[in-house]
């Protein structure tokens, strides 16, 4: 009993020390130590983020006074309205192709054995070591009228009988921006799909169900997280994307981002140009905040 109460005694009085003078200022000494930790990751946003953000929407708003007549000249303008369609048409065919494209093999990566994993895995990276223009200038060589696809399909299959129509349109362009994004998108997929308990899947064939049963009513949804994610990271991508449309577009594909250039580079508007700058990060914005809406919606779903 004795050396029960010693032990008490001891207890209350370093909780007293914790309350006093002493122990406050240890918590704050702890909270200068973590707001410290967070200052070099504040400084990086700041200088390379908001900085740049800030001097871009700043330049579309005053000029030199306040004005918003070149977000006026935007949504007044007929044309600059279509290509904002047109990027948002590309980034979501974009999105969804390479997610079509991308969760089969991310799947197999789950169920491959280790050696094969290895292997694959090094295949969907070899991608990311080549320079985006080298990979455009290889696109056009292989979708050109006398390029590997149509000689195959015309001369040598007799499948067409012209050549198609491959490069320097909407085609030629998904085609290389699918290419671009997914290994992304795969990765991430990969980092939420091994993640599951494959034995879910295994006990729900156990209870009868056949294994695509299984597979969309166990696997796909646990995935859903990944799915979110990586749709949201490509659309993002998708939409800022310069060089893709750039070199195996048409005229027709026109992007904002090709405009924002235009403006920046060839005709000198900045004004105009750091409007449409901010018109696209509005909608970068936008999708986002849709994102991670979703995500909370999902996370209350599973908490009830």
């Amino acid at each position: 009993m004795e050396a029960e109460e010693l032990s008490l005694g001891r207890q209350s009085r370093a909780a007293a020390l914790g309350a006093g003078p002493a122990g406050k200022r240890g918590e704050r000494m702890a909270g200068y130590g973590a707001g410290l930790l967070l200052l070099p990751g504040f400084a990086f946003i700041l200088l390379f983020f908001l900085v740049p953000v800030g001097l871009i929407l700043a330049q579309s708003l005053f000029d030199p006074a306040f004005s918003l007549r070149f977000y006026e000249r935007i949504f007044t303008g007929p044309d600059y309205l279509t290509v904002l369609w047109i990027s948002l048409k590309i980034a979501i065919l974009t999105t969804a192709i390479s997610l079509a494209a991308s969760y089969p093999v991310a799947y197999m990566l789950v169920v491959a054995r280790p050696a094969i994993r290895s292997l694959m895995l090094a295949f969907i990276l070899l991608p990311f070591w080549t320079n985006v223009l080298i990979r455009c200038y290889a696109w056009m060589l292989v979708l050109q009228t006398k390029g590997l696809v149509n000689t195959l399909l015309v001369g040598w299959l007799h499948a067409l009988a012209a050549p198609a129509p491959l490069v320097f349109n909407l085609t030629g362009v998904i085609i290389g921006m699918v290419h671009y994004v997914v290994p992304i998108n795969i990765l991430v997929l990969f980092s939420v799909m091994k993640a599951v308990d494959l034995r879910l899947v295994q006990a729900a064939k156990g209870l009868g169900a056949n294994p695509l049963r299984a597979f969309l009513a166990v696997f796909v949804p646990l995935t859903l997280p990944g799915v979110r994610a990586a749709s949201m990271l490509v659309l993002v991508i998708s939409l800022g994307f310069f060089v893709t449309p750039a070199l195996l577009g048409g005229r027709e594909e026109t992007t904002i981002a090709i405009l924002v250039n235009t403006y920046f580079t060839e005709v000198l508007d900045w004004g105009f140009g750091s409007a449409l700058a901010g018109l696209l990060l509005v909608f970068t914005l936008a999708g986002l905040s849709l994102y991670f809406a979703a995500q909370r919606e999902g996370a209350e779903l599973a908490a009830r």
